[in-house]
């Protein structure tokens, strides 16, 4: 049995709704998997306790009380899953405010943390949400979503932002692997 001496690493694509943080995750598995077998994608989305959810799902937007568990739990289950397989998992969580990010790093904190923030054009991010079916985030919450985002500064450390507007799935996923490179290699 090897014994992983290395930190566990999590890649969190962060951003407000209808950025493709799902699609683009997704995505990194296939390009990382080769170098981390059995490589894991954990959707945020699904961790969500019922009342978040039914909130949401009625158009109530989330207080910072709500989330903490969530963002604990979300950044957990990431460890978790880097520790048990491949010392990589890639997970989906909006993280919007800094705060939120400082909460999941503080709560893990024998674990290295990577946010890569897809953006775009709140009016595109609009007609995107507007378009998709089945999702519990609706097109109404995308004000408050933008109200509380705030993206990493030159000053944050594994922490950066990729502008997803006007460019191809494939496009993003280079400009993620160019961002993760350094990252992913140690």
């Amino acid at each position: 049995m090897t014994v992983r001496t290395e930190r566990p690493k999590v890649i969190v694509l962060a951003g407000t709704a209808g950025t493709g943080k799902s699609t683009i995750a997704a995505k990194l598995v296939d390009l990382y998997c080769s170098s981390y077998p059995g490589l894991e994608f954990l959707e945020g989305d699904v961790v969500h306790p019922p009342e978040n959810v039914a909130k949401m799902s009625h158009g109530i937007p989330l207080t910072d009380d709500d989330r903490w568990d969530w963002l604990s739990k979300v950044g957990k289950l990431g460890t978790d899953s880097a520790e048990a397989r491949s010392g990589l998992c890639i997970v989906t969580c909006s993280s919007l405010k800094k705060k939120y990010r400082d909460h999941i790093r503080n709560c893990n904190s024998g674990t290295d943390f990577y946010f890569l923030f897809l953006f775009a054009d709140r009016m595109l991010i609009l007609d995107r949400i507007t378009k998709r079916e089945g999702h519990f985030m609706k097109a109404n919450m995308i004000n408050s979503q933008f109200s509380d985002l705030e993206l990493p500064d030159a000053s944050e450390k594994l922490e950066s932002t990729i502008d997803v507007d006007g460019k191809s799935i494939e496009q993003v996923v280079q400009e993620c692997h160019k961002d993760l490179r350094a990252f992913v290699a140690n």
